[in-house]
């Protein structure tokens, strides 16, 4: 009848309305446990941008204080989208924060939060993971890379610093796990950036791909003045290239400039 189509109509607005309101406090949940501020170290510059593809994402990032002249720095992607993904999330970074202030090493670090999520792990999902430790007196940056994009350093020239590319498997599935491990020296006026691959793999009307020459191009041409600068200057650059549309995937950009 009319009547029972009315209620049923009600009681499915009434259940996307609790739903809608269970995920906007999901999300405000999840950027509350992301870093609110920037790092205020000697001779660096931080900044940062997240930009889930729905209301809560898989993306994330952290600065960790290791103690007088060290901190942890961390980027990481879930795989899949969603509310999945944004659990899978918070499990990860929890498990990062806690490994990370007994480790000694970003390895070691990233060996005890991938044993953690074999255990816990039913579901199937991963995480890609960069975590690296930054001495601030000598400017060094020791990572480890677990099937993460590399990180992007540019000179005071803004010229690409290459780096080594070796086997890094992400976390959740393997053991035992293959890491790509490195220690950089950043050059004084340089730039430390990372990002996840919502970046480089953002689409055009046509479907091309943003890619890293193009990400490159723009750091080139953005001012370093501030970090935060360069990682708003990205993300426009993005809604610029897919035209404002939503993006597909699920952006945290990272930037550090040496000065």
């Amino acid at each position: 009848t009319a009547y029972t189509e009315l209620k049923a109509a009600q009681a499915q607005i009434i259940e996307k309305e609790k739903l809608e309101a269970e995920i906007s406090i999901a999300r405000n949940i999840q950027r509350s446990i992301l870093p609110q501020s920037r790092p205020q170290l000697p001779g660096f510059d931080f900044g940062m941008r997240i930009e889930p593809m729905t209301r809560v994402g898989g993306d994330f990032f952290d600065f960790i204080p290791l103690g007088v002249g060290r901190i942890g720095i961390a980027i990481g992607d879930v795989s899949g989208h969603g509310v999945p993904a944004a659990i899978f999330m918070a499990l990860t970074f929890s498990l990062l924060r806690a490994e990370a202030s007994r480790a000694q090493s970003p390895r070691a670090t990233l060996d005890a939060v991938n044993h953690h999520l074999l255990d816990l792990n039913e579901s199937g999902m991963f995480v890609t993971l960069l975590y690296g430790i930054l001495d601030v007196p000598t400017r060094e940056f020791q990572y480890a890379r677990a099937g993460h994009d590399l990180p992007l350093v540019m000179d005071a020239q803004r010229r690409v610093l290459d780096l080594d590319k070796r086997l890094g498997q992400m976390l959740g599935i393997f053991d035992p796990l293959q890491l790509d491990e490195q220690t950089i020296t950043l050059p004084p006026g340089s730039l430390l950036f990372l990002y996840t691959d919502g970046v480089t793999e953002a689409t055009d009307a046509a479907g091309e791909f943003f890619q890293a020459q193009r990400l490159q191009a723009v750091l080139r041409a953005t001012d370093w003045s501030s970090a935060q600068h360069v990682c708003d200057a990205v993300w426009a650059a993005l809604q610029t290239y897919t035209g404002l549309d939503a993006s597909s995937d699920d952006v945290t950009l990272v930037a550090i400039r040496v000065d």
